[in-house]
């Protein structure tokens, strides 16, 4: 054989054994954990080895979990609380959305349906913006259950998101209030 083949075939099993070249996001389904929050009444399944954040400086966010600390890259699981003050999950959903318009220059909405999580109505926006400098894909999940609106968001670099779309509709299934 002449080198320039040895040379290529080295190349090529390198690049096979590093794992150049695959997707971005797990490979293999990942194992769930339960996070339970008893104080605002929730819990969520969220792949085990993810980092659990709990932000101090907006008390409606309750929870962030995400695949790494460091944001900019970072896949996220987020859950807000808010009090409903009497008004519907169309007034709620419209008005996030309008928040979301009004602060992303590069807004565009992807898809809009209304499902039901766990029992409660809920509406499903799915958009991409640019956060920082990372364009993401963002699913927005609004639902209003008694004075409580409950809005859980799925944010992925958008070469992610596919490879997470899995793990953000099992989080979005095992959503449950705690009795």
């Amino acid at each position: 054989m002449s080198k320039r083949v040895i040379l290529i075939t080295m190349l090529v099993l390198v690049i096979t054994l590093s794992g150049i070249g695959v997707s971005c996001g797990p490979s293999e389904p990942a194992q769930f954990v339960t996070y339970t929050n008893e104080a605002d009444g929730f819990a969520i399944d969220y792949p085990q080895g993810w980092d659990i954040e709990h932000p101090t400086e907006e008390p409606k966010h309750k929870v962030s979990i995400c695949t790494e600390t460091w944001r900019l890259q970072a896949v996220c699981i987020m859950v807000y609380k808010d009090a409903s003050r009497g008004l519907s999950l169309e007034w709620w959903s419209e008005s996030l959305m309008q928040s979301a318009r009004d602060n992303a220059e590069d807004y565009a909405s992807i898809s809009t349906m209304e499902l039901t999580v766990n029992g409660m109505p809920a509406v499903k926006h799915t958009f991409t913006r640019t956060i920082g400098t990372t364009s993401c894909t963002t699913v927005m999940v609004c639902s209003v259950e008694g004075e409580t609106v409950w809005t859980l968001f799925f944010n992925s670099p958008e070469g992610s998101f596919d490879s997470y779309k899995s793990t953000f509709d099992t989080a979005l299934n095992s959503f449950r209030l705690l009795e």
